[in-house]
């Protein structure tokens, strides 16, 4: 039975007979849950035997985009598996380290040794933290206490593995072949209640990173680095810092994981923690992305690039001759040409709007994402400027900081005067203002919220961020 058709007939009966509509929307609920749970067993037995670039049971060649990456793609099968079984798939991405922290963020995480795994359920194996582990499988069938998985990417090298069945333990610490398992993971329905989004700023002062959870009068984490950084950016729960020897680490998850070392000959870079994505721009001028995680792989995105920026599953680029490049979909995607004469790019994929500061100072953003057409101007002598969600912010060159949401011809909101950055988060409404006097103030309640906290002095940068 499929989930469609236990809430169909939920709704039936209840028509019939008012008396009985709790005791049946009840038993609805625990019916869809066990569906939906076989309905991710019944997929991924589908596809048993399937290598990376097959068409799938669906009808589609790979999964999640996993033969154009060509990578392991363990993850890609399973996430592809919870999506078309109706399950939340919320920051999963290529890496199997990516469904411990699903599991952490939506309550969802089993590494009690006592737990019984579900059928359904993700198994991640070999979890060593900062998003990284070796493997990650589902629960098919479970007997006592072994059980059953299907592994994607299972034997051979990422192009010539398949879909396979595995069986071994069925508790967290006891072993499946020669992977340890590190804890088991229940999907998040599509249907449950939206989590409560958790908060981050974090700054970058005397070289020193510095990071807070939570309302804004939390306190400050102990420092997430204790020097020699030049460039620190966060983005949801992930954090990167550039070293003075142009070396890019990188950590995700909560703010006690270890450093993940990337790569060297770093100019500038940039970070999507929902699809797991870093982005580096080296000094060269050639650029870079990887996505599952700091353990992911590279993939050259091209050369004489000056900027580099990422939301979800858009990559944006400006170039050295000031053009403005986006792409959408897998690293090998093609990219489009946006613009010329631009000096700084911003992005955001779920609302669909790209914008640009030009070298004479404008800003311009369009909606209608990257074959939108209808550029529309924003302010002059635009000094830096943020898009998020619907929300647009801005620091013109007197100082002055306004903030608007909504439409692209909406009025601007909140204004502040002896600014010289701007960070915004429409997700929360959070906004961030850093003075000249390099001090940090920040609100929240939206644009519209009037009571401004004094953060922190000393703040050479800072982002405000969300996941």
């Amino acid at each position: 039975m499929s989930i469609k058709t236990t809430v169909r007939r939920t709704v039936t009966a209840a028509l019939a007979t008012a008396v009985l509509a709790p005791v049946l929307a009840l038993a609805s609920i625990g019916s869809a849950v066990a569906d939906g749970r076989t309905d991710i067993r019944d997929l991924a037995r589908a596809n048993i035997n399937h290598k990376t670039c097959d068409m799938n049971s669906l009808g589609v060649r790979g999964y999640m985009g996993s033969c154009e990456a060509a990578h392991a793609w363990c993850a890609d099968f399973a996430r592809w598996v919870w999506r078309n079984a109706g399950f939340s798939i919320d920051r999963l991405n290529a890496g199997a380290g990516s469904f411990y922290l699903y599991g952490q963020n939506n309550g969802t995480l089993h590494i009690d040794p006592g737990y019984v795994p579900q059928i359904g359920d993700a198994v991640v194996f070999g979890y060593v933290g900062n998003s990284s582990a070796e493997h990650v499988a589902l629960v098919d069938t479970v007997n006592g206490t072994s059980m059953t998985t299907i592994n994607g990417n299972f034997g051979g090298t990422p192009l010539t593995s398949s879909v396979r069945y595995a069986t071994g333990g069925a508790r967290v610490g006891q072993y499946v072949g020669s992977q340890r398992i590190s804890a088991f993971v229940s999907p998040a329905g599509a249907g449950d209640s939206a989590r409560a989004l958790t908060k981050r700023i974090g700054v970058l002062t005397e070289g020193k990173v510095l990071g807070k959870q939570g309302d804004l009068d939390a306190g400050w984490a102990n420092p997430i680095h204790g020097g020699g950084v030049v460039k620190s950016k966060f983005d949801g729960d992930m954090v990167g810092v550039l070293d003075s020897a142009g070396v890019l680490w990188v950590k995700q998850g909560v703010y006690e994981q270890d450093w993940f070392r990337q790569t060297e000959n770093v100019k500038d870079f940039a970070l999507e923690s929902a699809t797991g994505r870093v982005g580096v721009v080296f000094n060269d001028g050639s650029a870079t992305v990887k996505e599952g995680g700091p353990q992911g792989h590279w993939v050259p995105q091209g050369t004489g690039v000056a900027e580099l920026t990422m939301s979800g599953d858009w990559i944006g680029a400006v170039t050295t001759e000031g053009k403005a490049l986006v792409k959408q979909g897998g690293l090998k995607a093609d990219w489009t040409d946006q613009t010329a004469g631009v000096k700084r790019l911003e992005i955001d994929a779920k609302a669909g709007r790209i914008g640009v500061l030009t070298v004479d100072g404008r800003v311009v953003v369009k909606d209608g994402g990257l074959n939108g057409t209808d550029w529309v101007e924003q302010a002059p002598n635009v000094v830096d400027f943020e898009l998020s969600g619907t929300w647009i912010g801005v620091v013109q060159s007197g100082g002055t900081a306004s903030v608007k949401e909504g439409a692209l011809r909406a009025e601007w909101g909140s204004r502040l005067d002896g600014i010289k950055d701007v960070e915004i988060d429409a997700a929360i409404g959070r906004l961030g203002f850093l003075r000249t006097d390099n001090t940090l103030v920040a609100k929240d309640g939206g644009i519209y919220g009037t009571q401004w906290r004094e953060v922190t002095p000393g703040v050479t940068s800072f982002q405000v961020t969300s996941y």
